[in-house]
């Protein structure tokens, strides 16, 4: 199998195991019955990818790239809340759903010692902490407490979004998030 990887024919795998893998989970999912689902071997997938894991996390890479572009950072609470709000809209319903539905398995993954997800998930959550830290204090909210908010919102954001996909009225998962960003991130302080 030497020669050159075809960039198209990856391109295509990387969208069918999202959609798979979305479907029918990170954990529940191996190798084989994912290539099969495919349409091709695991040999195939192997030799583009590496092993399962390395799959799913290119898989996550490759939705995160194609979701829109970051707005940057805004110095009032009223856009940081609007920012928020979006993010919540495009994480549970939008063009990020299928893979933070990915990325949320990966992280409960990564809690099993000698997880091959570990190192991932420790950089992924510094990475969005540190950033929503930042947008926290842009707004004026000082380091220490931006810092503490950051850590509690990022926390309580992967438990609202085990909640709304799993809820039988996500509609009163929305309702509660809301809350929390206005009674909680963004509350004075």
């Amino acid at each position: 199998m030497g020669g050159r990887k075809d960039s198209t024919k990856r391109e295509t795998m990387l969208n069918q195991a999202c959609e798979i893998l979305s479907r029918s989970g990170v954990v529940d999912t191996s190798l084989r019955s994912l290539a099969a689902q495919m349409d091709t071997s695991a040999r195939m997938l192997i030799y583009y990818f590496g092993s399962k894991e390395k799959l799913i996390l290119e898989v996550i890479d490759h939705e995160q790239q194609r979701a829109a572009p970051d707005p940057g950072v805004s110095s009032s609470v009223a856009d940081l809340r609007t920012y928020i709000l979006a993010d919540w809209d495009s994480i549970t319903r939008g063009e990020k759903h299928v893979s933070v539905r990915i990325l949320e398995q990966v992280f409960g993954a990564a809690c099993a010692q000698d997880s091959p997800y570990a190192d991932y998930t420790a950089q992924t959550l510094n990475r969005l902490i540190g950033n929503f830290e930042t947008r926290l204090v842009a707004v004026g909210i000082p380091g220490d407490i931006a810092a503490t908010r950051a850590v509690v919102g990022l926390t309580a954001l992967q438990g609202y979004l085990m909640r709304y996909f799993t809820a039988a009225d996500p509609a009163a998962v929305d309702r509660d998030f809301f809350r929390f960003v206005d009674d909680v991130i963004l509350a004075p302080f």
